[in-house]
């Protein structure tokens, strides 16, 4: 039996979501059959669409709210008044109801969480702890609200969608996704654009999240992350990376990526993220940049979204050739 990868639609709470259905195949009786990891992937893709038109917090959101705060899953479910495994649910992938995903919302800062605790039922000697936590919280909300406005600034919503691979946009990934590279090949820009498509889109395929959450848009020289430019001067300007611009004997300039020795790639990535990008690295370690342009104009990303220089939709990952 041979997987099948074709245009098709699921439905989250009776609303149809296309996606890109995954099945097995027998070639001689047409028989198809779904895995469980088959399963997952394809409801996987129409919820999360649901999650983004509805504006429905994302599973990973749910657990770094609660992580930052230190406490277990069962005790955010008591503060927020939820089912005692409730919390735990939705970590897990449950969808919320609107009024319990506005109260998720409201518990990521600090100040309203510190208003639902003191509401809660919680013991007085829990709530201040709690309390304690959140005032530390507090004191390094000028840092972190800095860094959510660079990111905005440059990577445009922070909300997940499918153009960002359902996954919150975050520049200290692309930084360190850029440092990996500059690290191990030294790539000049056009293939630097190209090995950040591939990792985004080839980790996204494996596990239904990119790394960055950065959008990719189609131009003449293939998919490219959008506003790359900007990013990359700013991942100096941050220590992450170290730009040389080389002059060619023709004249013409480029731009050559290397490692910032200081830059620690592993305080930003996981371990699975780091698989992949070892992936892409091992597969494009010694191609050069005209064949992986040409590579990427074979890609349906680039293909369907050329004509109009589109940003490319992660779905398009799960038919990847290059990969």
């Amino acid at each position: 039996m041979k997987l099948h990868i074709y245009d098709s639609q699921l439905k989250v709470r009776k609303e149809a979501f296309d996606v890109k259905y995954h099945v097995y195949k027998c070639e001689d009786t047409g028989e198809e059959f779904e895995t469980p990891a088959l399963v997952e992937i394809n409801l996987q893709q129409a919820m999360d669409q649901y999650r983004s038109k509805y504006n429905l917090p994302f599973p990973e959101e749910i657990r770094s709210i609660r992580e930052q705060y230190g406490i277990s899953a069962a005790k955010m479910s008591e503060v927020l008044r939820f089912g005692i495994n409730q919390y735990k649910q939705y970590e897990n992938g449950e969808l919320p109801s609107e009024s319990n995903a506005s109260l998720i919302f409201l518990a990521a800062h600090p100040k309203s969480f510190s208003q639902l605790v003191e509401l809660s039922g919680l013991s007085r000697e829990e709530k201040d702890k709690l309390q304690k936590k959140i005032e530390a919280l507090c004191e390094q909300n000028p840092h972190q609200q800095e860094h959510e406005w660079t990111t905005h600034l440059f990577m445009g919503s922070n909300r997940p969608d499918v153009e960002r691979g359902f996954r919150k946009p975050s520049l200290l990934h692309f930084y360190a996704m850029i440092s990996f590279f500059a690290l191990h090949l030294s790539p000049f820009k056009t293939q630097m654009n190209k090995l950040l498509f591939y990792a985004d889109f080839h980790h996204f395929r494996k596990h239904g999240r990119s790394i960055s959450g950065a959008k990719y848009r189609a131009i003449e020289m293939g998919p490219v992350p959008n506003n790359f430019d900007a990013i990359f001067q700013f991942a100096e300007n941050e220590g992450f990376v170290i730009l040389d611009h080389h002059e060619f004997p023709n004249g013409a300039i480029g731009t050559k990526f290397f490692p910032n020795p200081a830059a620690k790639i592993e305080d930003y990535l996981t371990e699975l993220e780091l698989e992949s990008l070892k992936e892409v690295l091992e597969r494009f370690r010694n191609v050069k940049s005209q064949d992986i342009i040409q590579l990427s104009h074979e890609e349906n990303a680039w293909v369907n979204n050329a004509g109009t220089r589109s940003i490319i939709s992660y779905l398009d990952a799960y038919c990847l050739k290059g990969m």
